[in-house]
């Protein structure tokens, strides 16, 4: 898509791990949506070995899994502060 301003063509990889301005993607940017992908899947197949293993009973699942991504959220949003 055209810019209104000429800039210098730059890779694939110059755009999305050097971005210079917020309509370029950056490496956050790409870690955020690989967790975001990721982490619903992982936590529910976390919940359902540990039910597996013997950890808990089978009702126990579901609110394994809320304490999963509630915890995820927290480190999230504390890493987010911390960092910015």
């Amino acid at each position: 898509m055209p810019k209104d301003t000429p800039q210098p063509e730059r890779t694939v990889r110059e755009r999305g791990t050097f971005a210079k301005h917020g309509d370029d993607p950056t490496l956050k940017s790409y870690l955020s949506s690989l967790f975001f992908v990721l982490s619903v899947p992982g936590f529910i197949t976390l919940a359902v070995a540990g039910h597996w293993a013997g950890l808990y009973s089978y009702a126990m699942v579901v609110p394994a899994f809320a304490g999963l991504l509630v915890a995820s959220l927290v480190i999230v949003f504390t890493v987010m502060h911390v960092t910015s």
